[in-house]
């Protein structure tokens, strides 16, 4: 029988409803208000119930990049991951999804975690990346939006539900896998006060770049941002008068006068 070790890639996001300023086609001015990634949420709390199942289960959250890294990783302290490590600093704030996967599979070589976490996508970009790039630097095999999961330790499989338009797939892999945490895995649960105390006062480790020997990587990337441009404004929304089926006539009316309908 194994004894599980997990990892969990977690992420900080701008609240949704924190205020978002484009300042100039190169910045945005995005209000100080932060949150852990929600899907990330979910990924934490499915290794969390794995580790009831097994308690000799080993977890870590990982989290790339500096302050707002730290934040993340407190949530997980404070939601009952013990074991938390940023990677990297804030030099890699910018870096493109591509490089971020790549210092994240560097540390995790060195963990060698049977089973990772990530949430199905992130709360700022949706690109729904990252879980897939690590894999594929990691040379092994990954499933997307998952939302159940039962590992048999005693066989060193994990059988997952995967969700694809409507249906549920069920596969089974051995070890080691990455899968991606969608809504349904896991219900994240409110943390108790001891616990966001204990992640306040908590150290977290630091893996420096120079650690992780990825020399060789270009930090630039492959992807460029071009510019921010806000969306066009919707033009003026016209509410009809009478309720259905009486505002039908005048709904035509309208539509006619646009030239929509002759």
């Amino acid at each position: 029988m194994i004894k599980p070790r997990i990892a969990v890639l977690v992420k900080q996001v701008p609240d949704h409803e924190a205020i978002i300023q484009i300042t100039s086609e190169q910045e945005l001015s995005i209000e100080n208000r932060y949150v852990c990634s929600f899907f990330d949420e979910i990924a934490l709390e499915a290794a969390l119930t794995i580790q009831k199942k097994y308690p000799e289960a080993e977890l870590v959250a990982l989290s790339a990049g500096g302050k707002k890294a730290i934040d993340a990783l407190r949530r997980a302290i404070a939601l009952g991951i013990d074991q938390v490590e940023q990677v990297g600093d804030e030099s890699i704030e910018k870096s493109e999804n591509n490089f971020i996967a790549c210092i994240l599979a560097a540390r995790l070589k060195a963990l060698q975690p049977h089973l990772i976490i990530c949430g199905k996508q992130a709360g700022d970009d949706d690109m729904a990346s990252i879980g897939p790039m690590v894999a594929e630097f990691l040379k092994i095999p990954h499933a997307t939006a998952i939302v159940s999961l039962d590992i048999d330790a005693a066989a060193n499989k994990i059988k997952i539900g995967r969700e694809v338009e409507g249906e549920i797939w069920y596969l089974e892999s051995d070890f080691p896998l990455l899968i991606t945490a969608e809504k349904g895995l896991a219900e994240p649960h409110v943390p108790v006060v001891t616990r966001v105390m204990k992640a306040m006062k908590a150290k977290i480790q630091h893996i420096p770049l120079a650690e992780l020997n990825i020399q060789e990587y270009e930090q630039q990337g492959r992807i460029r941002r071009l510019r921010y441009i806000m969306p066009s404004s919707r033009p003026p929304v016209t509410i009809m008068q009478q309720p259905f089926p009486q505002n039908v006539t005048e709904l035509i009316s309208r539509l006619q006068e646009k030239g929509i309908l002759l």
